[in-house]
């Protein structure tokens, strides 16, 4: 778990018992949310394996102030997500998870507190959809030419009528007995270099971060410590883009530190969330984070684009 997350949690408990001791504080009020959020979650209407209602009440268990819903290339679940954080008294903040690319590599963009009904975007939604089915089939033809018996019927199962991606594929494939696990699939057939992969279309990242700010929202890199390298982040940054994932399950220590640099110097904003996907072994809501702030200066700089 990041230090910054774990100190603000440190904070908070040394308040509770401060107040406590002071009579400032009733026992029965020790029951609140952090001053935390998570800002990086799947649904079944992406990858993920839970509802959007669902989430918003993982994250009301982890005692978090707000979550955001970030499905791939789709904001299907938002409307169920927020409707569910008015039950459970926790905000949720509208956004997705979009592809795009910078020449030939892949990046993820996590948009936040964009108008999610605006046509310009759910018509690029739509598209991406559309590409995202394409894609799915192409996959199971050449899992096909290489003996590998599945059908794409069987892929759209397991897709639920979510955003389809490789995972839904790899699924269908551990259903089908071909491989144990998906990471086995991943490796074996569906990975960027593995012989049944084919890559998503093309859509710049510059183009993918300007039509964010034009439907009111920010634009912030997932995930950069995963593989992406500083040549690649500056080009986006130059692009337009907001801010970075600083905080995610994937990064250590010394990423943390580095990407924390990288938005002082380049007055970017910061995020930060669990990933989470919902699935037994994985990482859960809230178990990454980032304190309510971030969501306050989001909100100010999104405003600038409205």
């Amino acid at each position: 778990m990041p230090l910054l997350y774990v100190s603000n949690v440190i904070a908070i408990i040394l308040l509770c018992i401060s107040g406590l001791e002071q009579g400032l504080v009733d026992r029965a009020d020790l029951y609140v949310r952090y001053n935390l959020t998570d800002l990086h979650t799947h649904s079944f209407c992406s990858d993920g394996l839970r509802t959007p209602a669902q989430a918003v009440e993982e994250a009301h268990k982890a005692r978090l102030q707000a979550m955001s819903l970030t499905d791939h290339d789709t904001v299907e679940g938002v409307d169920e997500a927020m409707k569910a954080g008015k039950e459970w008294n926790l905000e949720v903040i509208p956004g997705t998870e979009l592809s795009a690319h910078v020449k030939v590599r892949e990046v993820h963009i996590l948009a936040y507190c964009l108008e999610w009904k605006n046509p310009e975007l759910l018509e690029h939604l739509d598209l991406l959809r559309i590409e995202r089915q394409q894609r799915g089939v192409a996959i199971v033809e050449l899992l096909n030419n290489l003996g590998v018996e599945l059908t794409l019927e069987e892929v759209l199962q397991e897709a639920s009528g979510g955003s389809l991606g490789r995972p839904h594929i790899a699924a269908a494939l551990v259903s089908r007995g071909v491989v144990t696990s998906k990471d086995e699939a991943f490796e074996r057939y569906l990975g960027d270099r593995s012989p049944a992969f084919s890559p998503k279309p093309y859509h710049s990242a510059a183009d993918v971060i300007d039509l964010v700010h034009r439907v009111g929202g920010v634009a912030i890199l997932a995930h950069p410590g995963t593989s992406l390298p500083e040549t690649i982040i500056l080009q986006l940054i130059n692009a337009g883009l907001d801010g970075l994932e600083v905080f995610h399950p994937a990064h250590q220590a010394p990423q943390i530190e580095y990407y924390t640099q990288l938005t002082v110097q380049h007055n970017l904003l910061q995020s930060g969330g669990s990933d989470s996907h919902g699935g037994p072994e994985g990482v859960g809501i809230g178990d990454y984070g980032i304190g309510y702030e971030a969501i306050d200066a989001m909100r100010q700089r999104a405003a600038s684009y409205a």
